[in-house]
């Protein structure tokens, strides 16, 4: 959730819920990770937020991600085009949540079930008319597996996935 917001903050793109929802996390784990609808805290550092390595900016992140600007990746929109969306779907169900073990960073596949979300996920997607220009994931089996599935679900075949 600290990098969603913390890619969101780069964007320019307004996150209120999930700065209520960081709001009540930071309060329940004594950290200040948000000040003022912001990545700024002193505790932003424990995160994996950009913002904890200094990255501010679009271009520190594509930087700091080795994204080359060559015409792969859209030029950023204003905040206030009306056509401007970040569209944030989360992984499916993974076997460990099968098991009730918690996941963190290891890298472990998507149980039937979560394939099925990913299925879902896409029909929605297409149902609602959206296309990407881009797509981010992390590097986990189980995010770049919802990712692929969802877009294909969805009719998106033809934008980078970084």
């Amino acid at each position: 959730m600290c990098f969603n917001k913390g890619l969101g903050e780069i964007l320019g793109v307004p996150m209120p819920m999930t700065d209520k929802v960081l709001a009540w996390a930071q309060d329940c784990i004594g950290l200040k990770i948000l000040e003022n609808g912001k990545m700024c805290g002193p505790d932003v550092v424990k995160t994996r937020a950009p913002q904890a390595t200094g990255i501010s900016t679009l271009a520190d992140f594509m930087t700091a991600a080795r994204i080359e600007a060559s015409g792969s990746v859209p030029k950023p929109l204003a905040v206030e085009s009306p056509n401007f969306k970040v569209v944030f779907l989360r992984h499916g169900e993974s076997v460990w949540n099968v098991a009730n073990i918690f996941t963190g960073w290891a890298d472990v596949d998507l149980s039937p079930a979560g394939e099925a979300e990913a299925v879902e996920a896409g029909k929605c997607l297409k149902e609602k008319g959206f296309k990407f220009d881009v797509v981010f994931t992390s590097l986990l089996r189980r995010s770049i597996k919802t990712a692929w599935t969802a877009l294909m679900h969805s009719d998106n075949y033809s934008m980078p996935i970084i």
